[in-house]
């Protein structure tokens, strides 16, 4: 039996933590002895616990305190991996490395010789030096790099590795939750989902629902309500703004919402592929999204979506209210989104994630007509309805 030794630093309810789980259930579905490495959570699961068929190996990790505190704590932590990974290497074992933060475990796998997978989802560090090492450490060492995005592989070189890109897709449960329900709930909301950082469009949202004092506004931060009071404190949050924690179910919130947002600054999550986006599109919401990075590679401006960097807010406002006042156009956006959602097919993702992992195959490209992209444009739509008729 083929034995995967997988690692993730954070076992939190971030997109790329959940497009991780769908492939360890990928492969241990195929019959593969999965090990996964990743660090404990409090009360609220992350999205990695609970696989079944794979064996755990917990490290503790703690972001607190400042900075330099946090860094030294993430070295700790890639000394722990490093000893795990070593210890569990044995010949024909592979190491799957999720994000660039596990840099120990690469380190490891290259000392034993292992071939080693990196998916790469992001590149957003906030120390400048480490992420140019993370960098490094990955063209070193990687045997084969996933992007999540076509943004994210032209914007990097792996000369030595094989390169492959496999978009990410919503579990077949999510779908047909969203299709059910999509019609559900009274639409008038407009919501954001986003990590706790500044750069992530914070501020650009509170001077957003300030203008737009009449609409109602939700927002949805992966972090405990301690964490998100003690952010606060110094921004005044308007009356039609809404704040929650992390979120085990995201559904009443698609339900809820009318408009979703991304507002993130492009310079700092500009490689992202952002899976709420996704979500919010399998409900058939209009969505405002980043001019550039991977999120952009599901919108086409004015079809199913809008392309705005979040600086721009008077933009942002006016298309908000666009789609709020204007029914056939909202319609003709819904219709759009959902289409290009469903293209994004968990059957087509899980071939993929097998032919990484499989020994003498090969990598099963997308074929052009079945990319995204290619239902982002008017014109692609009745070929769509004619093909989905046959």
């Amino acid at each position: 039996m083929n034995k995967i030794i997988a690692v993730h630093l954070h076992n939190d309810r971030h997109g790329n933590t959940m497009v991780f789980r769908q492939s360890l259930e990928t492969l241990t579905e195929k019959g593969l002895d999965v090990h996964l490495i990743t660090n404990r959570t409090g009360d609220t699961p992350g999205f990695l616990s609970g696989i079944p068929g794979v064996q755990y190996h917990y490290i503790n990790y703690l972001e607190r305190g400042n900075k330099w505190r946090i860094f030294f704590s993430f070295l700790l932590a890639q000394m722990v991996i490093f000893r795990k990974v070593w210890g569990l290497l044995e010949p024909e074992a592979k190491v799957y490395i999720n994000t660039l933060l596990p840099f120990g475990a690469a380190w490891a796998g290259r000392l034993k010789k292992a071939p080693i997978t990196y998916h790469i989802h992001e590149t957003a560090i906030d120390f400048p030096k480490l992420r140019s090492f993370l960098l490094n450490t990955a063209r070193r060492t990687a045997t084969q790099v996933v992007f999540g995005s076509r943004y994210l592989q032209a914007k990097f070189s792996f000369p030595k590795a094989e390169k492959h890109i496999v978009h990410s897709c919503l579990p077949q449960s999510f779908v047909q939750e969203a299709v059910l329900h999509a019609n559900h709930g009274s639409r008038k909301t407009v919501l954001m989902i986003a990590p706790l950082e500044k750069e992530s469009g914070l501020p650009e949202l509170l001077e957003l629902a300030n203008q737009m004092s009449s609409t109602k506004f939700e927002l949805v931060i992966d972090a405990s309500q301690k964490e998100i009071d003690a952010y606060f404190s110094n921004y005044f949050i308007p009356d039609n703004l809404m704040v929650y924690g992390t979120q085990l179910n995201l559904h009443p919130f698609y339900q809820r919402a009318a408009v979703v947002l991304n507002l993130s600054n492009t310079e700092h999550y500009q490689d992202t592929f952002d899976f709420n986006i996704l979500q919010a599109m399998s409900y058939g919401r209009p969505v405002i999204v980043p001019l550039a990075g991977g999120a952009n590679e599901l919108v086409a401006h004015g079809w199913n979506g809008y392309r705005i960097s979040g600086n721009y807010i008077d933009k942002v406002r006016k298309h908000v209210e666009q789609l709020l006042s204007n029914k056939p156009l909202y319609a003709d956006m819904s219709c759009a989104a959902q289409l290009v959602a469903f293209q994004f097919k968990p059957e087509f993702f899980k071939q993929q994630v097998e032919d990484l992992f499989a020994d003498g195959t090969y990598f099963t490209p997308r074929k052009k007509e079945q990319l995204a992209e290619v239902l982002l444009y008017p014109a692609a739509l009745q070929e769509y309805i004619n093909n989905a008729r046959n």
